[in-house]
């Protein structure tokens, strides 16, 4: 059991670097490569498009409830259903890093200062929205993984908050408020956090 443990954690430290190495090239690409903003705008418009026949109104719902005020309410049903099972380390340490994952997400975007593809406040990379929501859920996803019995339940877990996290990120680009680059940085910088909490939960429970 130990030993299958610590293969996991090995997997999972490999996925945090994994995520620092395809963060640090997306970044240095923004920074040291001005034409990118084009290639990065056109595919853009091409998403949009593809995207335009749809209703806005619910793009705008989806990113709505992605903002970090209304991820509050998420992260309080979470934490009282692992309360309720006396999971107290592991609410605190999903609260933990749901917020570290966005702190760290906005110092980024004022290190880099990237402009958004569209008349907004802010700068752009990476999302946070999407960086955010994929360590959240992500974390929900796992989580549902390890501790739900039911196998029906299980997987319609994870199939719903993973078809959540892919549309906030897509509605991201949808609205037109990030490059797709950006929206890449952040999903691989919130699996980055997601797998440090998981590293911090094995290790918290040998």
């Amino acid at each position: 059991m130990a030993k299958h443990q610590e293969y996991g954690i090995a997997l999972n430290v490999n996925y945090v670097i994994l995520s620092i190495v395809v963060f640090a090239v997306l970044t240095v690409l923004v920074l040291y490569m001005p034409g990118l903003t084009q290639f990065d705008a056109n595919v853009l418009h091409s998403i949009r498009l593809a995207l335009s026949p749809y209703p806005v109104s619910f793009a705008q719902f989806v990113t709505d409830f992605g903002r970090s005020c209304q991820m509050l309410w998420p992260q309080i049903a979470a934490g009282s259903v692992l309360v309720s099972h006396k999971k107290y380390v592991k609410t605190f340490l999903l609260v933990f890093f749901t917020q570290a994952t966005y702190t760290v997400t906005v110092f980024i975007k004022n290190l880099i200062c990237r402009e958004r593809p569209a008349l907004y406040s802010g700068f752009s990379f990476p999302s946070c929205h999407t960086s955010t929501t994929v360590c959240f859920y992500g974390i929900l996803i796992y989580l549902a993984l390890r501790y739900v019995k039911s196998e029906f339940w299980r997987y319609f877990l994870t199939i719903l908050f993973g078809t959540w996290i892919v549309l906030v990120a897509v509605t991201r680009l949808w609205l037109g408020v990030h490059y797709p680059i950006d929206v890449i940085a952040g999903a691989f910088l919130g699996f980055g956090m997601l797998n440090l909490f998981i590293i911090t939960t094995k290790l918290l429970s040998k």
